[in-house]
């Protein structure tokens, strides 16, 4: 075994940065899209098993309802589907003693590739440009995957023993506020002293993550009518147009009543997502007439702390007010409706060991200090730290058009990672 400086993994990242940017454009090639409730994970999953199985990892793979009483778990989320081989892939190199053990995991499903307004590429046929790679999952988040392997691959090229088990995961099912994968894994009892995340951060120790509230806020009117009889009937598509606009006075007075340190920054303020609006009952013909109701699809983000009942109480009083005082909006009876489960924020103990030793690794090598934050996202976190009881980070590379055309990731990020990983693996695991 070499010994490992920074100056020797960075020589040894370098001369594989062909074959890095390969296996990740291979990656990248398989649309392993999640569409609710299904989805296709299964030939990249496969790809990946290859791969670990190749470079000697001890490999596994599962679906989530192969767990024994997962459906009774409260992280579960019900209605999703697995029969289409969407199974998780947990590769494991086992240390030759009792060692501190590291968990690196990261899921492989994907956003949809629509609205298809693709320029630089197609989704999944990736292009190199301008020191970025391009391509559906680039950078959520096939290029932090590819950072965790590549950090164990190079290991294993040059002879490197782990003291403790070193834990590499591809889970399946996190898009559409899923998680379900990543539970199956921590039921099962893949955990470790640290777990890494890598999903995208710019480069940011993320010691925490947001919630997200999802759901619909329904308006109900008076179906059918035409202007011809000399009255006109209140169109619940008027009313949702103000509610629109009334979803940016609940986003001010929510960012006005939540505050947290770790996330103090320019953009990480807590945000609104309206995603969806439809005025169509499903399975019935719709004619040209008032809708008997509009649905407006909408996501909360929330800091670490928030509660379910805190949130519902605060959001439900807002929109009562709202319909019993608004002129457009007192026509209209009004239905909120949670959807999907709460994707509960999560923060980890910034003081635990294994954390306070990824950042002096960070930072020695980058030379930049002050380098935690909370990421300005929401994800499967809290599942690692409730479910898997580990202190956990969220560490990933640069890109953007997250979940949008033209998705890319910052390759020399990809390159600085795989380093930083493989110094603290040297230190933490060594």
């Amino acid at each position: 075994m070499i010994k490992i400086t920074p100056e020797i993994v960075q020589k040894e990242v370098s001369k594989r940065k062909g074959e890095i940017i390969e296996w990740l454009k291979s990656l990248v090639r398989f649309p392993s899209e999640n569409r609710f409730p299904n989805g296709n994970e299964g030939e990249a999953q496969k790809f990946i098993e290859k791969e670990c199985s190749i470079i000697g990892l001890k490999t596994d793979m599962f679906s989530p309802e192969d767990i024994p009483g997962i459906k009774d778990n409260p992280f579960w989320l019900n209605g999703r589907y697995y029969s289409n081989n969407r199974k998780n892939v947990v590769a494991k190199w086992e240390g030759i003693k009792k060692g501190k053990s590291l968990l690196f995991s990261g899921h492989v499903d994907v956003a949809p590739f629509e609205p298809d307004n693709w320029k630089v590429c197609r989704p999944y046929e990736p292009v190199e440009k301008d020191g970025k790679l391009y391509g559906r999952g680039t950078v959520d988040m096939k290029g932090g995957l590819a950072s965790a392997y590549w950090a164990i691959r190079i290991l294993k090229e040059i002879g490197f023993k782990p003291q403790g088990d070193i834990i590499f995961e591809s889970v399946v099912d996190e898009e559409f506020a899923g998680g379900n994968g990543t539970l199956a894994s921590r039921l099962k009892g893949y955990n470790a002293d640290l777990a890494i995340l890598t999903e995208p951060t710019r480069m940011q120790i993320c010691v925490a993550c947001l919630g997200a509230f999802l759901g619909d806020l329904v308006l109900k009117g008076k179906a059918g009518g035409m202007p011809f009889m000399g009255y006109s009937i209140p169109n619940p598509i008027n009313g949702a147009a103000r509610v629109i606009e009334l979803f940016k006075e609940w986003e001010k007075y929510w960012r006005s009543v939540n505050k947290h340190d770790l996330f103090n920054e320019p953009g990480k303020e807590l945000n609104i997502l309206l995603w969806d609006i439809d005025s169509k009952i499903p399975g019935e013909f719709t004619q040209m007439g008032n809708p008997l109701m509009t649905k407006i699809s909408w996501i909360v983000w929330s800091y670490p702390g928030m509660s379910e009942k805190y949130f519902y109480n605060e959001f439900k009083k807002f929109w009562e007010k709202s319909f019993k005082t608004d002129p457009i909006l007192k026509l209209f009876e009004f239905e909120i409706i949670p959807t999907f489960h709460y994707v509960r924020p999560w923060e980890s103990d910034l003081n635990d060991s294994g954390i306070q030793k990824l950042i002096e690794v960070y930072e020695n090598y980058t030379k930049i200090s002050q380098v935690v934050s909370g990421a300005s996202l929401s994800c499967d976190m809290a599942i690692y730290g409730d479910q898997g009881k580990m202190p956990v980070i969220i560490l990933g590379p640069s890109g953007d058009n997250i979940h949008g055309s033209d998705e890319w990731v910052l390759l020399e990020d990809i390159y600085s990672l795989i380093t930083i990983f493989i110094i603290f693996i040297n230190e933490w695991c060594g």
